[in-house]
């Protein structure tokens, strides 16, 4: 896991406590809003904590933008290792595993929407785009590992590609729709429901489709 940066990490229960009040109203703040929205006198008003106490934990609004980045991210990860672990438990043959997953990746995606468009604004920060990756890289080898357990149902000559391919355009039409990153000018562009089940449709179509020889 990631470490919290530049944070003096409370060893009494009450800074603990206090140290948990403000990284709560800080992600509530990032979820209503955006990162220009969050500021030390937002968070110390919501939180109760003092300015004083804000900067004796973080150097300033970024080390504390980085922080709730990365705790949010440990929690994301943790939920997305969960559902897919669920999901596979229930041993699914591919064509019912595809389209389940694909609608398992979108609502996770939705639900969290709010708090993931501030991050993926300030893309252009190199840590901030370091965290963001890292969380989806290992988001991209879950949905891997778990539709590779039916690889044998697989018949594109290459698999792992294939399925690697499935997770990079759902996650991108996802995310158009959701208004993430670059994409908030398409947000809400579209049917909801309708796009999860074309998703679920066009990547099993790919999967289990004979591959097609060009000249």
């Amino acid at each position: 896991m990631t470490d919290l940066p530049d944070m003096r990490k409370p060893k009494q229960d009450r800074s603990r406590i206090a140290l948990e009040r403000l990284m709560s109203a800080s992600r509530e703040i990032l979820h209503e809003g955006t990162f220009e929205l969050l500021t030390i006198a937002e968070i110390s008003k919501r939180s109760g904590v003092s300015v004083g106490s804000i900067y004796a934990r973080f150097s300033g609004k970024e080390e504390l933008f980085v922080a709730v980045m990365i705790e949010v991210m440990q929690g994301l990860d943790a939920e997305w290792q969960q559902l897919t672990t669920s999901l596979r438990a229930r041993h699914l043959p591919l064509r019912q595993l595809v389209p389940e997953l694909l609608d398992l990746q979108a609502d996770y995606l939705r639900r969290h929407a709010g708090i993931l468009r501030p991050f993926m604004a300030r893309a252009d920060d190199e840590r901030i785009a370091g965290i963001g990756k890292a969380a989806y890289q290992k988001n991209e080898q879950i949905f891997i590992e778990l539709l590779m357990d039916s690889a044998a149902d697989i018949h594109h000559p290459q698999p792992e590609l294939a399925v690697k391919f499935c997770f990079t355009i759902a996650y991108a039409a996802l995310a158009r729709f959701l208004g993430l990153g670059s994409a908030s000018e398409a947000a809400g562009e579209g049917d909801w429901d309708q796009l999860k089940q074309d998703l679920g449709v066009m990547c099993l179509s790919f999967l289990i489709s004979p591959a097609i020889e060009t000249q």
